[in-house]
């Protein structure tokens, strides 16, 4: 089993038991509502998997479609901005007197 299978049984099965959770301790025992939580916990881990934007899993591109954006894309540096110098003070000014 590979590692996007394991991730979404682990998502589903975080989603059955909270659902399971929140209908038990609103006070629902009938064990045919508490399997419709089954039901209910499995939509958003379905619609996580049909994103094709979500990388953890969801439909990811081919490799070579990656490959292909790899090999077109242009790398562009710009200098780095320097700080301006700091003034330095040369402690001048008018001398303070001792008392």
């Amino acid at each position: 089993m590979n590692e996007q299978i394991k991730a979404a049984l682990a998502s589903y099965g975080r989603s059955v038991i909270g659902a399971a959770t929140a209908l038990y301790a609103s006070g629902v025992t009938d064990p045919q509502t508490l399997a419709y939580s089954l039901l209910g916990a499995i939509v958003p881990v379905v619609l996580r998997a049909a994103n094709p934007n979500d990388t953890a899993f969801g439909r990811l591109p081919s490799v070579e479609d990656i490959d292909a954006a790899v090999k077109s894309a242009k790398i562009l540096k710009k200098p780095a901005k320097k700080a301006p110098a700091k003034k330095k003070s040369g402690g001048g000014g008018k001398p303070q007197q001792m008392l």
